[in-house]
């Protein structure tokens, strides 16, 4: 009997093919995610730290504390051949035509002296030896369009500048886990620009972030550590340069790991995708070959013996689909490197894990999509099977409508139990589960969908249209589990869409509402052109306080600090702020209290639900290592999560916190002049960027706008297997209906009429799967925003744009996946067709 069916399956090669490349598809992406992390990974831990150091002392929080002094005095310790200084402090690149160029290091840790020791490796002339010279990172002396024998600008603190020629270009060999912000944690960060060592002490600071300590041949870091504790004091942090190397390679540990939790949930969704494709193929497949399986249950097959052959037929596809698509990912690999991290060198890595990973998952989504079919042609009768049209069983259409309608039901109630903006984080969850139940049901329900829409169009357009599109309705409307399974895997990639899109616009819109309500629009803002952590200086602030016209000045310093309050412990944004800044260059809409900061902190009204936190409820904000405030809540305002959640008395921040200053804000008697003179004062300064409320609208859109474009592109890649699910079903379809294909021409039909047909039934099965996704993702993003946000479910913003652009797109591709399979319709031989040969 196996042999009988599986001689059946290669009968029918265009059937097995189809198959095939839907399997492949869903694996995939998946092994391709798992091949980028896998390299990504592998090129972070074999770029190897520095193995020159014993042990390295760097000065406690932010600030360089380091002497001279202390250097002769810690090259003293027994067993240290050498001690190196390193200095680090505030320096940025400008490039051609006077461009401030954007680094992946923070300004404040941009610069450093030059050594000889394992460091610095030359890539390009020589090395800086005395003033007016400079050497620059490779990659971001490409980006700056500078090369050796360049002159450069590069700004220092306090608004100096020093105009240097470029001697040399370099790559840069860390010391530790890199440093991503400027943090008070043992790092190092990748400087942009080094000068010989006494010039750096000139230019950016006389005293040492960390001195470096290399060891005499034999001697053991572990004891000059330990003989360095006693030579330092408290708070500074001592590691050898092992600890830093294993540090540095769980960091990049940790990153590969984060890089294949966002990678891998996108995978999982094309996987999710192509099960539906694989499953409705299966559908298909033993719905088309019911006469054989009766055939074989009539001649003695048992249940078990068909369900089983199935299974065996569904394994085998699977590790042929796996092949397929487990050499697909490792051969996307490179582009989605290539994609994703255009700017390092990432070697491809291919580990055994993602090889077995690719057939676990072809064969396990194979026989689990294969499984229902299998057990639904096991079950037929035999004399039942010999009928010519698949029937489905009444029983079976009312347990599913049922379960569909229950599955809906119940997710709206949890929806509307939790529809309180205020509610707490557990009823926020209830709500995301509710609306995962209800597109569940909707999934479910998509068959009955199919059957009360397209069944009355049909009727309605049928007397109003041509043949062909008559023709193609019926072809959609008669046979609606077939529709339903097509056009399920485009529902779930359209509602994914769709939820986020909602969720991108809703945040786009409450950025633009609450800056616009915080921040006045005679206000002036000033940042940092570098962006990311970077931050202006108490200079930049000293001279706004300065300017003719500029009578309001306050400076936000914005910073992850811990917290502690009554239900625990955990990690939000705040800004330390003066307190005038709350009543003038700011203006934060309060919903309760006063934005008094001398009497405590002001708390957003999203933080404060999150939290189930009130007015005069304490908290603690734990600001450093060695600095903590109890502080009461005097004030709740709107905000979005862009912003920095609680504003606090910058008075009661430490030293190195009030230095660094995210975001400069003032204002004058009259605005527009006071603004000119700004813009005036700080033209010959690239690195400080001059806006107005709407540049902090158009920068908050756009970042949480980057953040989306990703998911977007990832949730296409499952349309697009969504997209081949059409084209496998109507080529399928036309393989079982030839004889009918065959009728249709020999009454007069001709091959246009039959193309069109085709076309007609792929764009009304693509449009009804993306309509029923576009139906179910709105609301689910309109609950995702409200459960994110702390917003009402009705105040979410439709994104238009995006829904039109999804629909054009998909009744683009129906008509380009008709192409195929109304070619091979208008094709039939009608005489062989009739004949049933």
């Amino acid at each position: 009997m196996l042999k009988a069916m599986l001689r059946d399956l290669l009968a029918h090669k265009g059937r097995m093919v189809m198959t095939l490349i839907a399997i492949a598809l869903g694996v995939t992406a998946t092994v391709g995610s798992w091949v980028v992390s896998d390299s990504i990974a592998t090129t972070l831990t074999g770029r190897g730290t520095r193995e020159d150091v014993g042990v390295s002392v760097q000065s406690p929080g932010k600030e360089p504390l380091l002497t001279p002094a202390d250097r002769a005095r810690l090259a003293r310790t027994p067993g240290v051949r050498r001690a190196e200084g390193v200095l680090v402090g505030r320096a940025g690149l400008v490039g051609r035509g006077h461009k401030f160029v954007r680094t992946t290091t923070v300004l404040d840790r941009a610069g450093t002296n030059w050594s000889n020791a394992e460091r610095f490796t030359v890539e390009a002339g020589r090395a800086p030896t005395g003033p007016g010279q400079v050497a620059l990172h490779k990659a971001d002396a490409d980006t700056a369009g500078l090369a050796v024998g360049d002159t450069t600008q590069v700004l220092l603190s306090d608004g100096r500048s020093d105009t240097a020629r470029v001697t040399a270009l370099f790559t840069y060999h860390r010391l530790g886990p890199r440093a991503t912000t400027d943090g008070n944690e043992a790092s190092d960060a990748v400087p942009v620009v080094a000068y010989d060592t006494v010039t750096a002490a000139k230019l950016l600071g006389p005293r040492f972030h960390r001195i470096e300590l290399i060891p005499t041949p034999g001697a053991r870091p572990g004891a000059i550590k330990a003989a360095v504790q006693h030579q330092v004091s408290d708070g500074f942090h001592i590691e050898t340069g092992r600890a830093l190397a294993r540090a540095a390679v769980r960091q990049s540990d940790s990153e590969a790991q984060d890089l294949r939790m966002t990678m891998l949930p996108f995978a999982a969704v094309a996987l999710l995708v192509g099960m539906f494709v694989i499953a409705n193929t299966f559908t298909l497949l033993v719905s088309r070959r019911t006469r054989q399986f009766a055939l074989l249950r009539a001649v003695g097959a048992r249940k078990g013996q068909v369900r089983a052959g199935i299974i065996i037929e569904a394994g085998v596809l699977g590790l042929a689909g796996g092949t397929l698509g487990t050499a697909g990912g490792v051969a996307l690999g490179p582009s989605m490197i290539a994609v994703m991290r255009p700017e390092d060198d990432v070697a491809l890595a291919i580990s055994p894990v993602a090889l077995l990973l690719g057939y676990g998952v072809a064969v396990l989504v194979t026989v689990l999509a294969a499984y229902r079919s299998a057990r639904r042609a096991a079950a037929v009768p035999p004399v039942a099977a010999l009928r010519t049209a698949e029937t489905v069983p009444r029983a079976t259409r009312w347990t599913r409508n049922v379960t569909g309608a229950g599955c809906v039901v119940t997710g709206l109630v949890m929806v509307a139990v939790t529809a309180d903006p205020s509610g707490s984080n557990l009823a926020r969850v209830v709500g995301l589960v509710g609306a995962v139940l209800g597109v569940a049901g909707v999934i479910v329900l998509a068959p009955w969908f199919a059957e009360v829409l397209l069944r009355p169009l049909m009727r309605l357009l049928g007397a109003r249209s041509g043949p062909a599109v008559r023709l193609g309705l019926r072809n959609a409307a008669g046979d609606p589990r077939r529709t339903s399974g097509t056009a399920t895997a485009l529902t779930v990639g359209l509602a994914l869409v769709c939820a986020f899109a909602t969720l991108s616009a809703s945040f786009s819109a409450l950025i633009a509402s609450t800056t616009r309500a915080n921040v006045p629009v005679t206000t002036t803002v000033l940042q940092s052109a570098a962006g990311g952590e970077s931050s202006l200086t108490p200079a930049e602030a000293e001279r706004l306080r300065k300017l003719p016209g500029v009578t309001q000045v306050a400076g936000s310093r914005d910073v992850l600090v811990g917290l502690t309050y009554r239900g625990g412990r955990t990690e939000r944004r705040i800004s330390a702020i003066e307190p005038a800044g709350l009543k003038g260059p700011l203006t934060p809409h309060l919903t309760a209290g006063s934005p008094d900061l001398s009497r405590g902190v002001v708390i957003s009204q999203n933080q404060a639900d999150m939290l189930d936190l009130g007015m005069h409820d304490r908290i603690t904000l734990h600001l450093d290592s060695g600095t903590s405030v109890t502080q009461t809540v005097v004030g709740i305002y709107d905000a979005t999560e862009l912003q920095a959640s609680i504003f606090m008395d910058v008075s009661k921040a430490p030293p190195s916190l009030r230095k660094q200053i995210t975001t400069l804000y003032a204002s004058g008697p009259d605005p527009d002049a006071a603004r000119e003179n700004i813009r005036a004062a700080f033209h010959h300064r690239p690195d400080v960027s001059v806006g107005s409320r709407e540049t902090l609208v158009q920068q908050g859109v756009e970042q949480q706008s980057l953040a989306f474009t990703l998911m977007y592109a990832m949730f296409g890649v499952a349309i697009l297997i969504a997209v081949f699910g059409v084209v496998n079903t109507l080529v399928l379809s036309v393989m079982e209906r030839t004889r009918e294909i065959g009728v249709i021409r020999a009454v007069g039909a001709t091959p246009l009429l039959v193309r069109r047909t085709i076309r007609v039934e792929s764009i009304v099965i693509s449009l009804f799967g993306a309509l029923l996704g576009v139906a179910a993702g709105v609301p689910a993003g309109a609950v995702m925003q409200h459960a994110m946000f702390g917003q009402r479910l009705w105040d979410f913003s439709l994104p238009a744009g995006i829904i039109g652009l999804s629909l054009a797109g998909i009744t683009l591709a129906a008509v380009l996946a008709a192409i195929w399979p109304a070619r091979r319709a208008a094709r039939t031989n009608m005489l062989a067709a009739i004949a049933g040969t």
